[in-house]
Parts: C-alpha cells; sequence; structure tokens
C-alpha cells in the first residue's frame, strides 16, 4: 500500500488514527494529480508516479508536517497509563451490564423479581446460559479492546498487558443463584484476586475461570506473535 512507511510513523508518533487515515488519502489524491500532470507533460505511467512521488517530499518531510501538531496526537498516546489503568475496570463492567440487564429486564417485564417465588424454568435457564455466556465473553472482550487500541496506535506491548493484568486482578465473574422462597438473585462477584472469597469462587468454578483466563490472555497473545512475526 501507498504511504506505508509514513503511515507506522505516523501512528508510533502518537498521531490518532482517523487523522493518519485522513492524511494519506489527501497524499494519495495529491500524488495522482501530480501524476496526471507528469502524465500529460509525456512521461510514462511509472515514471510519472516516481516524479509526482518525489515532489510530494520524503517520508520524514510528510511526518514532520504531521507531528508538529500536538493536537492531532490521540488520548491513548498522550496518556496510555490513564487509559490502560483506569479505564479497563469501567470497560468490564459496562460490558457485563449488557449481560446483567438483560436478564434484570426480563424479570421486571414478567414481574419475576418481585414475586415470593422462583421464576419459572424457563427464566432460570435463559439467566444460567446468559450468565455462562458472560463469564466467557465479559473479561476477553474488554480485553481485546485494550490490545486493539494498542494496536491501532502501535503502543508498547506493555500497555495492553498492564490492561489484561487489571482485568484479571478485579476477577470479574458472574454467577446465578434461585433461592427458595425468595426471587432469582442475580449475583456479580467482581472480588480482587487477593482475597478469600474471590479464591473460593475460582476453586467451585475452577473450569470456567480457567477458560476465562485462556481466553482474555488470547488476544495479547494474537498481537505479541503480529508483532513477532513483523520484526
Amino acid at each position: 500500500m501507498p504511504f506505508d512507511n509514513l503511515r507506522e510513523t505516523l501512528l508510533k508518533g502518537g498521531i490518532a488514527p482517523r487523522h493518519v487515515r485522513r492524511y494519506i488519502a489527501e497524499l494519495c489524491e495529491h500524488q495522482e494529480d501530480l501524476a496526471a500532470q507528469q502524465r500529460e507533460a509525456g512521461h510514462d505511467e511509472e515514471d510519472a508516479l516516481i516524479r509526482a512521488r518525489a515532489r510530494l517530499g520524503s517520508d520524514e518531510e510528510l511526518a514532520v508536517a504531521m507531528l508538529e501538531q500536538k493536537q492531532l496526537r490521540s488520548w491513548t498516546a498522550r496518556a496510555p497509563w490513564a487509559v490502560f489503568l483506569l479505564l479497563p475496570p469501567f470497560a468490564a463492567i459496562a460490558i457485563g451490564m449488557v449481560f446483567v440487564g438483560t436478564l434484570v429486564l426480563i424479570g421486571k417485564y414478567y414481574d419475576f423479581l418481585e414475586k415470593d417465588a422462583p421464576p419459572p424454568q424457563w427464566f432460570q435457564i435463559l439467566a444460567i446460559d446468559v450468565v455462562a455466556a458472560a463469564n466467557l465473553v465479559i473479561m476477553p472482550l474488554a480485553a481485546a479492546l485494550f490490545v486493539a487500541m494498542a494496536a491501532r496506535q502501535r503502543l508498547k506491548l506493555v500497555w495492553p498487558l498492564v490492561a489484561t493484568l487489571l482485568l484479571l486482578t478485579l476477577f470479574i465473574h458472574s454467577d446465578v443463584n434461585f433461592l427458595p422462597r425468595k426471587t432469582g438473585q442475580l449475583t456479580i462477584g467482581a472480588a480482587p484476586i487477593f482475597m478469600a472469597s474471590a479464591w473460593k469462587m475460582m476453586a467451585e468454578h475452577w473450569p470456567t475461570v480457567s477458560a476465562q483466563y485462556l481466553l482474555t490472555f488470547t488476544p495479547l497473545f494474537w498481537l505479541a506473535h503480529r508483532r513477532r512475526a513483523r520484526s
């Protein structure tokens, strides 16, 4: 692709991907206009492209024009500590609320949560399946979001690693219980890994927890392998 080296330089320099895409698109259009002028002057296609590219300037010159504009830098590049340290808990909770909130809305709609009796069998099965899916999606998806941000901005691998470890330290795990003479009680465990309650939950649900950890690390493994293959 045209301007690949320039694209990498800008992304590594912290320029937001949207600005990089727009800049590269503008350069491609400008290069095509210059090439058309060269073709009209009698140069063949290959020579016209070479001359047009030379007239645009070197990658270093084109990069400086963008890198000097600090306002074009993304927040991920400006303050990676804030993005990868402060946002992971909120991202995991937000994703979890999609699953849990769906069950709560269904329960309220059918008035299951207000009755002093277990909900019907179909709702119990639905709740168990949704919570099981959430356990295998919440942390892996949250980790994948931060890996994607690091990949897009060409950040060091340490930042998505920090976000992933933070998610696993929080140990966001869901469970659903239907207690006798009470409503279906949906509980979310979010105990830090160093608390006894977290270890107890891990022991009780070790197959799911093992899958959670493996899936949560998978995006990080993918990014590390991709960068190793490119180097």
